[in-house]
């Protein structure tokens, strides 16, 4: 693909981040975004939506030449505002499958009318993988003058971050144990309960380490009980993002009922590390090319714990080299290419 033309032999370019500061997947790609844009000479500035004063918000929009919404709800509820002010194009980036989101929030018919309205003030919608953009064209129509395309989300180099302290001891008959991860946020769509019966269905040797906090963390505690006893499984907090949340595991699991283009599992493949997943539509896009037994066979968790034990049945150079063209096809470079791709069309 041809990328941008270098700035010099185009208008300056002046990028207002529209960001929610929040932890997770979305706030490490805005974040990757922008210092990638910025990296190739990109005017960027990104505030904070909710903390930041109306008229700041004004001012700082007249100033840029695109507004870029980092996620499709709240900042491109205020991108809308903006742009019907200073009448500057708006970019609203889409993270997930919007009709599970919608259906998981169970969200009323009038603010499914009031959604489409307000999309129809985007500009251009970015998707991060092709789950997420038949999702989206499902709900809304595009006008004449919009256009929807996918960069999937790409993998930066990653700082090695805050160590984790691994609670690591023997399993049933002095085996070496199985270190199993899970990073992410204990929520409803999440669905982390069925982590704990996943490992129910694994040898006594496998330990689980779960990274991240949530509405959900005290029912998975106290559902969890007969297994912390054991020390099979440790809730270690939330951490900031880094390699190390991945490389102390010789596997991790990802449960939720949706994903758009999870970072967990690419940042997990990137470390070296194979994220097994349960076969929701953006892991099949994502895994079935090149390591679809990384892949369970059906919802239930003995078809996760299946996964595992098929995972480490392989020879380990052909899951690392399957790992390798995932995270290839995702490196930065493409990635900031198709955004500056994207950004100099506006």
């Amino acid at each position: 693909m041809v990328h941008a033309e270098p700035l010099e032999r185009m208008s300056t370019r002046r990028i207002l981040l529209l960001e929610e500061p929040t932890w997770g997947g979305v706030h490490t790609m805005t974040r990757t975004l922008a210092d990638a844009l910025s990296a190739q000479g990109w005017q960027v500035t990104a505030l904070p939506w909710q903390q930041t004063q109306w008229p700041a918000l004004v001012s700082a929009a007249k100033l840029h030449d695109v507004i870029v919404a980092t996620h499709n709800f709240g900042p491109t509820y205020c991108g809308a505002a903006l742009k019907a002010i200073t009448g500057k194009p708006l970019v609203s980036w889409v993270h997930g499958p919007l009709m599970d989101v919608l259906h998981e929030a169970g969200a009323s018919v009038v603010k499914k009318l009031w959604l489409r309205l307000l999309y129809k003030q985007v500009s251009q919608f970015v998707c991060v993988s092709r789950t997420t953009q038949d999702s989206l064209l499902s709900f809304i129509t595009l006008g004449k003058q919009q256009r929807c395309i996918v960069v999937p989300n790409g993998i930066a180099p990653m700082p090695e971050g805050q160590a984790i302290h691994v609670h690591a001891g023997y399993g049933g008959e002095g085996m070496p144990p199985l270190l199993l991860g899970y990073v992410g946020r204990l929520s409803t769509e999440k669905r982390p309960h069925l982590l704990l019966d996943t490992l129910r269905y694994l040898p006594e040797e496998a330990q689980l380490g779960i990274v991240g906090e949530g509405p959900m963390h005290r029912k998975m505690i106290h559902d969890g009980m007969d297994l912390m006893y054991q020390g099979r499984v440790h809730f270690l907090g939330k951490h900031p993002s880094g390699a190390s949340l991945y490389k102390p595991w010789q596997m991790t699991l990802l449960t939720s009922r949706y994903e758009g283009c999870p970072m967990t599992a690419l940042e997990s493949l990137a470390c070296g590390v194979p994220c097994v997943s349960l076969p929701i539509p953006a892991m099949r896009e994502l895994y079935d090319l090149d390591a679809p037994y990384l892949l369970a066979r059906g919802d239930a968790p003995v078809s996760l714990a299946e996964a595992v034990m098929t995972t480490l049945s392989l020879p380990e150079q052909q899951v690392r080299d399957d790992m390798a063209r995932i995270v290839a096809r995702h490196h930065i470079d493409g990635f900031v290419g198709n955004w500056q791709d994207v950004l100099c069309a506006m």
